[in-house]
């Protein structure tokens, strides 16, 4: 009996990899994976972190462009993010 090609292209026989992926499965999903470690290495990279937004709110309270109450109240907004 004659089998037809399905749509994994190989007539429903085991690839070189023991399963039903073909070499071009297994390429498309690596690049899926580094498509998205690499979205979100970037999104990382862009964020700043709360130490960094901490500290530059330490410098503005010390060099007086804010008030114990203004500096305060950010700190609290920082700190619950």
């Amino acid at each position: 009996m004659m089998r037809g090609l399905n749509w994994f292209g190989n007539g429903g026989c085991a690839s070189f990899f023991g399963g039903y992926f073909s070499m071009w499965h297994y390429i498309i999903l690596i690049g899926v994976a580094l498509l998205v470690i690499g979205i979100v290495t970037l999104n990382k990279k862009q964020s700043p972190t709360n130490d960094d937004t901490l500290n530059t709110l330490k410098k503005m309270y010390v060099n007086g462009e804010i008030t114990e109450e203004e500096y305060l109240k950010k700190k609290n907004v920082i700190e619950r993010k």
